[in-house]
């Protein structure tokens, strides 16, 4: 009898598979900066301690650190870490899940998660933005961006078939990161930015 693959399992085996497809659309395009990565960066102390949840090759965790800030990518698919240090051998980049990361509590000043947490269950997201909560010190920052909408599931038609993908509307959300207990700055509904579609954009603060 087969094993039922959950849903972060079935994302990263999708990753796996299709690699080369996600690859050169990403090496094919000129890198621009995430206008929210702008955000968060505008309150980070100088030479200040990011952590990139979800970053796949690593263009914004390379990008991160040619600006002078400390900053260490974590990502499940194997193959997308193996580019990072193809195109920057000295990268700080982790293999590890995004529920359970394999860091110090308190220990950074920001953390910037694009197009990671629609890989998750909704369900498990309140668990997933407790742990980026205690992985930041007091007064530190979350940056998010998440595909905006209701579905929820494997859609049918998607550039990399087969990946699990959760929208989600400002309430929702707004909802499940206070609950947290981060103290949210702005969420804001943007189009067709670095990626195609409807995403949110949210900032949010650890209480000191």
């Amino acid at each position: 009898m087969a094993t039922r693959l959950t849903p972060t399992q079935r994302t990263v085996q999708a990753y796996e598979a299709q690699h080369d497809i996600y690859l050169h659309e990403w090496n094919a395009r000129r890198y621009k900066v995430p206008p929210h990565l702008h955000t968060l960066i505008a309150r980070m102390p100088k030479a200040g301690l990011l952590l990139d949840v979800g970053c796949g090759p690593g263009q914004d965790t390379r990008y991160l650190r040619r600006q002078g800030f400390h900053v260490c990518g974590a990502d499940l698919t194997w193959s997308f870490l193996q580019a990072a240090k193809a195109r920057a051998p000295r990268l700080p980049v982790v293999q590890a899940d995004m529920r359970r990361l394999p860091f110090p509590s308190q220990v950074f000043d920001g953390i910037w998660a694009a197009a990671s947490v629609i890989h998750l269950p909704k369900a498990q997201a309140r668990t997933l933005f407790r742990r980026l909560l205690s992985l930041t010190k007091p007064g530190g920052w979350l940056a998010i961006t998440v595909m905006y909408g209701r579905e929820v599931g494997v859609p049918q038609k998607q550039w990399i078939a087969g990946r699990y993908l959760a929208k989600w509307h400002k309430s929702e959300l707004k909802r499940v990161v206070q609950a947290a207990a981060w103290n949210i700055v702005s969420i804001e509904r943007v189009k067709h930015q670095e990626r195609k579609g409807s995403w949110l954009n949210l900032l949010a603060t650890r209480p000191y």
